[in-house]
Order: structure tokens, then sequence, then C-alpha cells
């Protein structure tokens, strides 16, 4: 299946808010992980976002998928990009 560099962008005013969400988008990010949607996850260091690498069939599958986070539905993701990713090296290439 292919993958996907999902990538968040955050406002810095509304930091305060997803802190509130995280458990919720945490166990929401768990779940997908278990599932093997979501290969790995992190915040950018800067805390501007968000980088979520994800296995699906396609880019509309992949933003349905992260439609589900608690973050997105709470409108706390200012902005999204799906961008296929095409590994050629390394674990999982």
């Amino acid at each position: 299946m292919p993958y996907f560099a999902v990538m968040y962008r955050y406002e810095a005013d509304r930091a305060e808010d997803r802190e509130a969400n995280k458990p919720d988008h945490r166990e929401w990010l768990s779940t997908q992980v278990e599932a093997g949607s979501i290969l790995s996850v992190g915040p950018f260091g800067d805390g501007s976002g968000a980088l979520l690498l994800v296995s699906a069939a396609d880019g509309d599958a992949a933003r349905d998928l992260v439609g589900g986070d608690p973050h997105l539905r709470r409108s706390l993701v200012s902005e999204i990009t799906v961008r296929e990713w095409l590994p050629v090296y390394g674990l999982l290439a």
C-alpha cells in the first residue's frame, strides 16, 4: 500500500486548545498506529505542526483517515498537506 506524508500546520494561538485536546488526539493516534494505518507520527520541533506517515490506498483515503483525528474535528489544525511518499532506501523501502 502506498505511503503518504501528511503534514499538519498549527497556529500558535491555539496551543492551549491543542494541549487540552491532546489526550483524545493521542488515543486516536495510538489506535491508528496499532491498526497499521499510521506508521509514525510526531510534532515538528518548532511547534509549527506535525508529520504523520500514513499507509493508505490513495491521497483521498489518507485525507479521510486523518479526518477522524480529534485535532481536525475540533479545528485545531490550520492546514493539511497530503503528499505521496516513495521510500527508496531504509526500513520502509
